[in-house]
Order: structure tokens, then sequence, then C-alpha cells
């Protein structure tokens, strides 16, 4: 098609889409939602960066008072003038009290964009030797570990939202020149019909998807910054979004293609809309919570549980023999607790805390396999729905999917061995246990956080061009039905 008839045709289309009230209006509701969305979003990346300036702040407000009070026992002459379970140049106590640090797992600035799995799944932990401490526990700071709310974000708005506005962008294409009248004057033409209509939506597209970058872009850059503008992640979300609402006017013009009248077309588009964007997503999930049904959590409890009691039932009987029934731990005086007693209590703690572990690592383990299998299904089945597909590639570009998290959490895991690593050999042993010194202090093990927002191990590249064919395929079937259309 020649450019002045294009030229000419894009000016047709600016006039008809101005002039469409209800397409101006429902079109202004969803940009206001888009706006919230991006707003709302970025509140959240904000408050979460603050959450973790605390955390700093707290955690070297922490630390210099755990040095003030481990030099004035020592200027005293190892004497604490308090209640011993807070004296700190015990290994035991400090591994209790001052001695914990945070694993924080900092947020990507995108995650603006999709909350994905960060509304219920902790960005941060106060690990213990004995356990990662989360929000059930009253001394955390803040979390967002226990909001079940779902959160109205712009992935939400794009995948779901967004295709109703192209449908109503596209729907009536070819439908509303039968209507009008002005059909039999298209055929007496010497333009091709399908050329046109073809060029229509073509034009349709790049307004739509032109304006839609213009709106989002600088107000993301305005909330959050422009930092993210050069990465990978961006360019993807880019690629992916635009290939999403191309795949949705691909699907309008195969179903104006077969003539029928702008009811029915709007019925059918919104039909396929349901099908592919809420229907197969459930359909898919109910299947896999069939095929890999998720253990109960209440199973690692009662793992740790009965592997303790099994432990202190037999052997343990001989450890805690003998630490408390020699004098040092003076177990029997009852209205005294005795250097000895803290050292006894740390062996205890070290050695049932080993049982624990390896109990909850069996049920853990089994746990994460079967969460594990439906995540890799997921991503091999994600194809069958765009809807499920941009809104798993969402999260993990914007670095808030599952597996993100679960390598968040198993870094911490590895952080609270290396803690237990640092504490166990100078709280477990008679010639150690009153050693902690502010060197010792200084070496407390601080936690170094990963790479969240890598989606390596995503296959976005296949899927893209997967859906990328898929377009070419339908926009090729709707055109080739165009050329053959006569009446």
């Amino acid at each position: 098609m020649k450019l002045p008839v294009v030229k000419i045709l894009f000016k047709h289309e600016l006039k008809i889409l101005s002039r469409n009230r209800i397409l101006v209006s429902l079109s202004t509701l969803i940009l206001f939602m888009l706006l919230s969305s991006l707003w709302i979003g970025s509140k959240m990346l904000h408050r979460q960066e603050q959450t973790i300036e605390k955390i700093k702040s707290s955690e070297r407000e922490i630390s210099d008072s755990l040095k003030v009070r481990i030099k004035r026992v020592e200027a005293n002459d190892m004497v604490y003038p308090g209640f011993i379970w807070d004296d700190p140049t015990f290994a035991y106590n400090t591994a209790r009290n001052e001695g914990p640090k945070y694993a924080v797992k900092k947020p990507f600035a995108l995650q603006a964009l999709n909350v994905g799995q960060s509304d219920v799944q902790p960005f941060y932990y106060k690990v213990y030797i004995n356990k990662k401490q989360y929000l059930t526990f009253e001394s955390e700071i803040e979390n967002s570990f226990l909001q079940f709310v779902g959160n109205f974000d712009f992935a939400f708005v794009v995948i779901y939202l967004f295709p109703l506005l192209v449908i109503m962008f596209s729907y009536n294409v070819l439908s509303s020149e039968k209507e009008q009248g002005t059909w039999v004057l298209l055929k007496t033409s010497n333009q091709s019909i399908a050329q046109m209509i073809f060029c229509r939506i073509g034009i349709r597209y790049i307004l739509f998807t032109g304006f839609f970058w213009l709106i989002v872009t600088p107000v993301l850059v305005c909330f959050i910054g422009g930092g993210f503008l050069f990465s990978t992640n961006w360019c993807w979300i880019m690629a992916e979004v635009s290939l999403y609402f191309a795949f949705w006017f691909a699907v309008a013009l195969l179903v104006n293609s077969f003539s029928m009248t702008s009811n029915v077309n709007a019925m059918v588009l919104i039909f396929i809309w349901l099908f592919t964007g809420i229907i197969v997503p459930n359909l898919l999930q109910t299947g896999l919570n069939r095929v890999y049904p998720i253990p109960s959590r209440i199973d690692m409890l009662t793992a740790e549980r009965d592997a303790i009691n099994t432990y202190f039932e037999k052997d343990g009987q001989e450890l805690t023999k003998d630490v408390f029934s020699s004098p040092r731990a003076m177990i029997r005086q009852a209205s005294i607790v005795t250097p000895g007693m803290v050292y006894g209590y740390g062996v205890i703690v070290y050695k049932s805390q080993e049982i624990k572990d390896q109990a909850s690592a069996v049920a853990e383990g089994k746990l994460l396999r079967q969460i594990e299998k439906q995540q890799d299904a997921i991503r091999r089945l994600q194809l069958l729905s765009p809807a499920l597909m941009l809104q798993e590639e969402l999260s993990a570009l914007s670095g808030t999917h599952w597996h993100q998290f679960n390598e968040f959490s198993k870094d911490t895991d590895t952080f609270r061995k290396r803690t237990q690593e640092f504490y166990y050999p100078k709280m477990a042993y008679e010639n150690t246990y009153r050693t902690f010194t502010v060197a010792d202090a200084e070496a407390i093990p601080q936690f170094k956080p990963g790479n969240y927002h890598n989606f390596s191990w995503i296959n976005i590249r296949q899927s893209f061009y997967i859906y990328i064919a898929i377009v070419i395929l339908l926009s090729g079937i709707g055109y080739r039905r165009l050329l053959e259309a006569k009446k």
C-alpha cells in the first residue's frame, strides 16, 4: 500500500477513535487504573527500601551497643553486674541477644511493576542460630509475610484489563463498514480491502502501544528514578508487553476476517479473553495441585519434634547427664544461675539444633521438591495461555518470582549455617564459652545478598519467538481470509 494512502488511513483512524465516546471513556478509566497501579507499586517499593534502611540502622546500633557492653565487662575484671543471661562475654548469650544479623533481599526497582510473590514471601529474615525469624515473631521491624490479600499492580492491569481495551479498539474494524453502509464503496475502490483492514489494525496497534509506553515510561521514571531504563530486564518487559498487545490485535484481525456482526465479534473476543486468561490458568493450577500435591508445613514441625524427642529419649540422656550433673553446672541450685549452667544450655542448644536441622531438612526438601515440580510444569505449559506466560515473565523480570524468593531463602539458610559455625565452637566448649570479645563481635558473619532479579533460569527468548510466530500465523490467516472476502 502506498504511503499517501497510509497517511490518509492514519488520519482517518485518529478521527474515528477520538470521536468514539465509549472508547475514550473506557480508555480514560483504564489509563487512570494504570497510573494508580504504578503509584501503588512504587509506594510498596519505597516502603520496603525504608524498612531496609531501618534494618541497617538497627544493626549498627545493636553492634555498637554490644561492643560497648563487652568493653565495660572487660574493664570491670570480667564481672558483669546484671543478670548473667545478659552477659555479652558468653558466646551463647550473644548468639541469643545482640548477635543475630539480618538477611535482606534488596528489592529491584522494577518490582514496582509486579508484586508477584513479594506480598506473601518475606524480603528479610533475622537469622538466629536456631531459626529464621520473620513476622510471626513480634521483634520484627516490618514485613509482608502475612499480607494474604493480593495487590493491584501494573501486571494485573496490563494482563487482564488492557486486552479488553484492545478488543474495544479493534472488534468492529470490518463489521462497522458493513453496518454503516460503506462496505459497498470499499468494494468498488481500486484499493485492496485486505490491505486496508490490515493497515488499519496495524495503525491502531502502533497508536495503542506507542501511547501506552509514552505514558508508562515517564511516569515510572518520576516514581522510581530512571536507573532501570538501560537494564536488560526493562528491555524485555517492553518487548514482552508489546508482543502481548500484538497477540490480541492479531486475534481481533482474525475474528474480523469472519465477517460477523460487531456484537458477535465482541462476544467471541471476550470469550477468548476469558478462556485464555482465566479458565486455562485455573485449570492448570487445579491439575498441578492434584498431580504434585503440596505437603503441609505442619509436617516439618512434627518431624522436628519427633526427632528431638527420639534423641533425648536415647542418646540425649547421656549428654544431659554429662552437662548438668557436673559440679560446674550446679543445676540443683535452682535459685542460682552459674556460668556453668549458661555453658550447659549452650551445649544442649547446639546438639538439639543439629538434630532439628537434619529432621527439618528432610521435610522441607519434600515440600520444596513438590513446589519446584509445579513451577517447572507451569514454565512448560505457560505457552497455553498468553496471560499466564506474561505473568510468569513479568514476575521473573521484576525480581518477584517464587524462584527468586526461593534463591534468597536458600542463601539465608546458608548464612544461618555460617552463623552456627561461628558461634558453636565458642559456646559449646568449656574453654571458650565465656571468651567473646570485641574482635569476635566485629567478626560476626554478615549476609551477602545475591542477584535476585536474574532471569537466566527462565527461557524468555524461546517463548518470545514462539509468540511472534503465533502472531504472524494469526495475522496471516486473517489477512488470507480478508483477501477472499466477497460480500
